[in-house]
Order: C-alpha cells, then structure tokens, then sequence
C-alpha cells in the first residue's frame, strides 16, 4: 500500500473516531437536558412555569455550547427553540434567522428538504429516532456538503415529546476521503493483481506471510491458501526466523532494504534466483514489510554467458596482445634492422657507383674480376688479398652485386677501426646492460647481414679474441650477443679483405691457423698497381674527368712526361695513392695542362731488400706521408687523408708498425 493510502486511511480512522464521540456527546446531552429538566422541575415548584422555562433554557444553552458539531434544539411543531455557535458557524447563519422559525426557513428554505422533512416528521408521531442519517445536499451559500443526522426525542414529564435534539456533522471531507481510498485501493489491487513481480505482503512481527499476488503464485506453484499459512523464511527468502526479525528490525529504521540473489521455494523444482526489495509501512495499527521479487534467472543466464563471452574475450585478447607485442618486437628489430640496413645502403649505393672505377684492361685485373665472376653466384667464403689501396673492397661489391643476395644491402665491416673493447660487440651485438656503458641493446653486425653478405675488411687486425668466436659463426652460422645465453642462427655469406700475408701471420702466432683455412677456400689476389702499369692512363683520365668536373675546371689534356712519370712510379700506396695525388693536381693546376703537385721522382727510390714485403712496403710508404706533411694524420691534406684511411686505422696501423713522430731533436 502507498503513503497516500495510508494517510487517507489514518484520516478515517479519526472520523470514525470523532463520530462515535458525537454519538455519545449527544446521548450525554440528551441526558444531562432530562436531568436538568426533572431536577429543575423538583427543586422549584414554588416557580412560575414561565421561570422554570427561563432557567431551564438558560441550562440547555450552557450544555449545548459545548459540543463542537452543529446542534440544534427544535419544538415540538419543528421551530427552532435554539442552537449552538457552532451551527451558526457551519452554515453562515445568526440567531435573527432561526430562533423561533420553522427549521424549513433556515437560510431561506435552504432546509426544506424533502427527504430529510418525510423523516422529521416521521419521527415526532412514531417516537423514533433518526440515527446516522445521510444526507447529500447543495447550500446557495456554502455549496454542497455531505452530512451525517442524528436526532433524539427529550420527554418531559411523561408528556410527550418537549424537545428534539438535531446534531449535524459534515461528512463532506470524510465522502472525499473514502473516494480517494477507494480510487487508490482499485488502483493498488490492479497493480497487485498485474505486476509481472511476484508481490508478498508480510507481518512485520511473526514473518508471516498476509497476501500474494498472483504472478508469486504462479512463480512459486503455491496457492494463495498455502502461502498465507507459511512465513517468509519457510519460502526460502531469508534463512530462518532469527534472520527475520533481523531484517524486520533494520528495515524500522531504514525502512528499505534490498536482496540481489536469493533462492525462492517452489512446490516442485529446484528454488528459483530471485532478487527481492523490501519496505515497511503501517497498516491500521499493523506493521507490514511489502516485498517486490523478481525472477532473475534469465538475467543471471545472460549474465553468465556475457561473462563467459568476456572471459573468451579477454583470452583472446590477452593472446592477441601477445601475438601483438611480440609482432611489435619483431617490427621494432625489423624497423632498427632496415634503419642500419639504410646506412649501410647509402653507404653501398656509393660503392656501386665507384665499381665503374674498377678501370682497366691489363691481364692482371680481368684476371681478377673473371675470378670474382667465378664465385659470385656462390655461397662460398672468399678471401680477398692485396696490398693496401688496390679496391679489395671494391671486388667484395661486385662479387656480392652478382651474387643472388645482391637484393640485400652489403655489410661492411673495417676490423682495423673498430676499437679492441667493442669489436665483439659490434659484431655479435650485445644485450642491454652486458657491460658498462651499454644503455642499449645493439644488433651486430652479423645479425644485420642475415639473408646478405657480410664484408669483413682489413680481416688481419682481428685480434685473438674475437678470431675465435668469429671461427664458430663461420663453420656453424651461429652465435650469442654479448651478455645474452641466447644462439641467434643466421645466413651470411663471408667475403674477407686483408693486406697481410695471412699464412706469415699464423707463422708469426698473430693469427689463428684454423680460421685461415675456414676462410682460404676462394682466395682473390689483386695484382699491386705497380704490376699493371698499362691501366694507369685509364685511371689517371677518369680521375682527372671527375675532379676536374667536381672542382669547376677545364682541364683537356696532360703532357707525355707527366703519364710516363706516373707510369715509372712504383705507387706503394695503390690506386688510393694514385687518385689522391690527382685530386691534389687538379686543385692546384691553373690551365688546361695537368701539372703534378708532387715530385714523383723522389719517391720512385728503387725498393731496398729490406722493403721486399708487403708490411715493410707499408711502412715505407707511411714513414714517407707523415714526413712529407710534417707528421699531420687529420685534415683534409694530412697523411690519412693522402693514404685514403680513416685516421684512427692509420694510427692502429702505426703502433701495429711500430711507427712512432721522433721527438724533436731527432727531426732532420
């Protein structure tokens, strides 16, 4: 039941309360006028009856003007004796009107009604009384009102009828009340009897169960004889009665609780999931708990296969993440492989450009290319010899541009740059935190060559160290980064370049005898400048061409002297020598005629016995660069510069020649 039920019901109560109380109010006066009237009439029998009448009216006044509902006293014949404030209030009236008028008079013929006139008259003759008569009827000045009559008969003296006592109350408010309350009970039973809820109303003291509607019913398999002989708890709701009166004793105060999984009873079957939402009311003078239930065993099913379907969900996630980082690993390995590979390939594009140097028609050379072309569509390890200058990185390019990897990027590395401390990482790679300084995990150079050629140049400045690990991933194609337990397995085909004389190195104990045979299995000699002089002319031309055109100048011819003495020069340094000095030229000419910048002949001194090799050969030719710019190894004119090496190499190369500036005083 709702609030406004309750309160409409409360107000009936008390109307119902206040009509009893008029009730005997008015059987009280009736009385009390009885009593006076005799006790009046004994103790003055010596008064005029004209003043036994005055004192009595003057005590029936005094009792009337203390009820609180309209009252009047009529005479015999229906004229209005009297009536109390009250009445005058109600109707809007004063005395002026209705002492001594026809009761039909009052408020001009207001009361003359026809059915309360046939029971007013009714009454007098037959000694009845009129009791909770109703009365509906419209006033011209208070408009309608629904009234409640009560009449009595006062007797005096066993003669007759003397008085009638007629009490008024107004039901008007009580009539429109009870409307509502009906309306609202109408209302309420139609919801109760549809509710697609199951709806239980239950004593608040005892548990026990009142009504049920019908869809509780049908939910339960009960009958509504049954349930109203169980309580709350024997249907499973709540676990027993302590668990009741608990929930009894909470919802006084809260007056609302909520139940979101309990087991509903039924007749036949497993209970059914419900969900239940209580509260509390006052009902008359009983304490009820109304509860709503609903059936949640569909939601509970869809519920569990949602969750089901977000478990699945979730593991498919979680494996999709997986699959996703790791793809992202290998995007990111992939992503810092291709960044390497890019420099390497700019790197490369250079070189390629630069095969169309490898000028020259002597049997030496095409000697040389027709073995490149040999072993190029091959896996085969090749090692390429020569001395310093001659383009042993520059046979390593075509072989690998003719190789089926040619579609991969050629990866150089120059052993004699790399500092002893990171040759192995620079190799192998490393794992971050494999020593100190490595903030980053780096991938060698093995791993970038993958699929490609890897170009190990100046192969004899390897030290010990790092020639044994590099023997491993030559015969088994595998390794480990620096500071990870990890084999990585990779496809990369070796070409090494060295100047040394590699058999004298593993003589010497410089150099490991089996990784000289590992790499010995397709050695390339390039033939020294110096054993082919007839490609001299062709070198000089494409190098006087390129600078020329690189520097701005017309430079159309060069003189027999000039060719002939670049011809009779031994050239120590190579091809790298060569091009150097003809850059420096064409710097320095001034006309159209090449002129050398350096006097040839004071360096072409035949060979001594002692400079028969290729390191002492080396060494001369360093001791003579670093003379001839003052011992200057950076810049654009210094020695390393002249020699075509990085500056570092040519200071490793020095301290492995035992190359050392003399101190001043030793100068010459």
């Amino acid at each position: 039941m709702d609030p406004e039920n309750q309160t409409q019901e409360k107000k009936i109560h008390e109307l119902l309360k206040q009509m009893d109380g008029l009730r005997a109010r008015l059987d009280e006066t009736d009385r009390c006028l009885r009593d006076a009237n005799d006790a009046l009439g004994a103790g003055h029998e010596t008064d005029s009856r004209a003043e036994h009448q005055r004192k009595f009216e003057q005590y029936t006044a005094g009792i009337l003007e203390t009820i609180r509902e309209p009252l009047l006293v009529l005479t015999p014949d229906l004229q209005i004796d009297s009536a109390n404030r009250s009445f005058y209030e109600t109707f809007q009236v004063s005395a002026d009107e209705t002492d001594g008028r026809s009761f039909y008079e009052i408020g001009n013929q207001a009361w003359n009604i026809p059915e309360l006139r046939e029971v007013l008259e009714r009454i007098i003759p037959e000694g009845h009384t009129l009791h909770d008569f109703e009365l509906n009827h419209t006033f011209p000045n208070i408009g309608p009102m629904h009234m409640l009559l009560n009449a009595r008969r006062i007797n005096h003296n066993g003669r007759g009828t003397d008085r009638i006592l007629l009490a008024v109350e107004d039901m008007t408010k009580r009539k429109s009340i009870e409307e509502s309350l009906r309306t609202s009970e109408t209302r309420y039973r139609r919801l109760f009897e549809t509710a697609k809820d199951g709806i239980l109303i239950v004593n608040a003291d005892t548990g026990g169960i009142i009504d049920a509607n019908p869809f509780l019913l049908e939910l339960t398999g009960f009958s509504l004889k049954e349930l109203l002989r169980m309580t709350v708890w024997e249907i499973g709701l709540l676990e027993d009665a302590g668990a009741s009166r608990k929930t009894f004793a909470e919802l006084r105060t809260k007056k609302y609780a909520r139940y979101d999984d309990l087991p509903l009873a039924r007749r036949e079957g497993d209970p059914v999931a419900v969900e239940m939402v209580c509260s509390l009311y006052q009902a008359g003078r009983q304490e009820v708990v109304q509860c709503h239930i609903r059936d949640i065993r569909e939601r509970k099913s869809v519920e569990e296969g949602l969750q089901k379907t977000y478990n699945e969900l979730e593991q498919r996630v979680q494996e999709r993440t997986m699959e996703l980082q790791t793809a992202l690993a290998e995007i990111k390995a992939l992503k810092d492989r291709l960044e390497t590979e890019n420099i390497f390939f700019r790197k490369e594009m250079k070189r390629m450009h630069a095969f169309n140097y490898i000028l020259g028609q002597s049997d030496g050379l095409k000697y040389v290319l027709y073995r490149a072309e040999q072993v190029a569509p091959m896996d085969t390890t090749v090692l390429v010899l020569g001395e310093t200058g001659t383009g042993k990185e520059l046979i390593a390019a075509a072989i690998h541009n003719m190789s089926r990897r040619k579609d991969r990027p050629l990866i150089t590395v120059n052993c004699a740059a790399l500092p002893p401390n990171l040759i192995e990482s620079e190799l192998f790679g490393r794992e971050k935190g494999a020593f100190t300084g490595a903030d980053t995990r780096q991938i060698g150079r093995f791993e970038f060559a993958n699929g490609s050629t890897l170009c190990l140049d100046e192969l004899g400045e390897l030290p010990m160290e790092a020639q044994a690990k590099l023997l491993r991933v030559i015969q088994h194609q595998e390794f480990e980064r620096l500071g990870s337990p990890a084999t990585i397995k990779v496809d990369v085909r070796i070409i090494a370049t060295t100047n040394r004389n590699l058999e004298e190195e593993v003589r010497k104990g410089r150099f490991r005898q089996d990784l000289y045979y590992r790499l010995n299995v397709f050695p390339i000699t390039i033939p020294p400048l110096r054993q082919r002089k007839e490609d001299i002319p062709i070198l000089v031309h494409t190098f006087v061409e390129r600078y020329a055109k690189k520097l701005g100048k017309q430079i159309t011819s060069i003189k027999k002297e000039t060719m002939n003495a670049l011809q009779d020069y031994p050239w120590p340094g190579n091809v790298r020598e060569l091009e150097s000095i003809i850059e420096r030229s064409v710097i320095l000419c001034e006309g159209p005629v090449l002129q050398l910048a350096d006097k040839l002949e004071l360096l072409s001194s035949p060979l001594s016995s002692s400079a028969r090799t290729l390191e002492q050969m080396e060494r001369n030719q360093m001791l003579m660069i670093l003379q001839e710019t003052g011992w200057r190894i950076e810049g654009k004119d210094g020695a390393a510069a002249i020699l075509g090496l990085h500056p570092s190499t040519l200071r490793a190369r020095m301290q492995k020649l035992g190359i050392k500036r003399p101190s001043p005083g030793q100068e010459s």
